[in-house]
């Protein structure tokens, strides 16, 4: 840990959000203030130094991808933290959310099953409980989380008193201190988790899909909850996208492709031209069934005598079968211009990636070179053989 965490004060609005430490506490006797220490000549010494900080690499994962696809390794930098813990992505469409999802908390686990989703995992935090049919998306809780001198040696930001030591803010700047966006982030991603864990099922539900670190145990995430909860302000303290629960994937999409202009929205839902293909012809042949009954009943109207004298009938007639004929040419026309249009501009990226990949790797010909192995090596077998 470097030095200047010594001179960086804490902003009023960052205080400890609690003190147990569910990795390695064992005394549960209190659940709203720290655990009594054991060693008398400790308590009791006024000189006494505090202990040493914990070795917070020890906490984080094992790897992490940065934005060019390169494996680094993590480190407690506001860059690398700010990808692991916030929610860049729903910041950016943040004044939209209450088109996705109530502002209210999540619900618990068990009620997800109750609602027929599976839980899946997700290590990003932009994914956080996001669900579509069947499923619900949720970050494990990070050990680095957990331990409480993580929040007052790491995320501490003096913006508010003078300038802060660790990220050169002013106590008048418009934007945020990184690492205030960090605490807040990661405080309400521990408040949904207070939500999601409610009760002792819950919990054991969590256990059981890898969503809390082993040895986290229910007496001691009781008394967690009960400290986080002990603010009656946190609402106000975490960041904005924690305001809100669930939200829902397809609506996420919408609003990405409407007001994002991403085409492939929040996240893209066919990774196969196969599958796209097939559930846009699926909901037209539906459309092209309700037409050929439509034009079915026309027929039969224009079979009988009043309707085949009414003039109204006739003009309505004409003008759904110019439509029936046209309108699925035109549909068909325009999936299958939008198939490939983005089979063309995938097929550029793809070949740009392939080259930036290249220089940074430092490999040249990478694409020749593994064609050439697949000729020579008999070891490597063609595709299809």
């Amino acid at each position: 840990m470097s030095s200047h965490n010594t001179y960086c004060k804490l902003d009023p609005d960052q205080h400890q959000p609690f003190s147990i430490n569910l990795l390695r506490d064992q005394n549960y006797t209190d659940s709203t203030k720290p655990s009594t220490p054991t060693n008398t000549a400790v308590a009791t010494s006024n000189n006494a130094s505090p202990p040493p900080p914990p070795d917070f690499s020890a906490l984080l994962p094992a790897s992490r991808r940065t934005n060019q696809e390169d494996l680094v390794r993590p480190s407690l930098n506001v860059g690398s933290l700010f990808d692991e813990l916030c929610t860049k992505r729903m910041d950016d469409v943040i004044k939209y959310l209450w088109m996705v999802g109530r502002p209210m908390p999540p619900r618990p686990l068990h009620y997800q099953r109750l609602l027929s989703r599976d839980v899946f995992i997700t290590e990003r935090m932009d994914m956080h409980l996001v669900w579509t049919e069947g499923r619900i998306f949720i970050k494990p809780v990070p050990r680095l989380l957990l331990e409480p001198r993580f929040w007052t040696d790491v995320l501490t930001c003096g913006g508010s008193q003078g300038g802060c030591s660790t990220c050169g803010s002013s106590p008048v700047t418009e934007e945020e201190c990184g690492k205030r966006k960090i605490w807040r982030s990661s405080l309400g991603f521990l408040l949904s988790y207070c939500a999601l864990i409610a009760y002792e099922s819950d919990f054991e539900i969590a256990k059981s899909q890898n969503l809390l670190p082993a040895e986290v145990t229910w007496p001691a995430w009781r008394i967690f909850v009960s400290q986080i909860l002990a603010d009656n302000n946190i609402y106000k303290k975490v960041s904005l996208r924690f305001c809100y629960g669930e939200l829902r994937l397809s609506r996420l999409n919408k609003i990405y492709t409407v007001f994002r202009g991403n085409p492939r929205g929040y996240m893209y839902r066919w990774n196969r031209y196969g599958g796209f293909i097939r559930d846009n012809f699926t909901w037209l042949a539906g459309v092209v069934g309700y037409i050929a009954i439509i034009l079915a009943a026309l027929q039969v109207g224009l079979s009988t005598s009043t309707l085949a004298e009414d003039d109204a009938f006739q003009a309505f007639s004409r003008g759904f079968t110019i439509f029936s004929l046209v309108g699925p040419a035109i549909v068909v026309t325009l999936l299958s211009t939008y198939v490939g249009i983005t089979f063309t501009i995938n097929w550029f990226a793809t070949s740009s990636f392939q080259k930036e990949r290249e220089n940074r790797m430092g490999i040249e010909g990478l694409q020749s070179r593994t064609a050439t192995k697949r000729k020579t090596d008999p070891l490597v077998v063609p595709p299809g053989e």
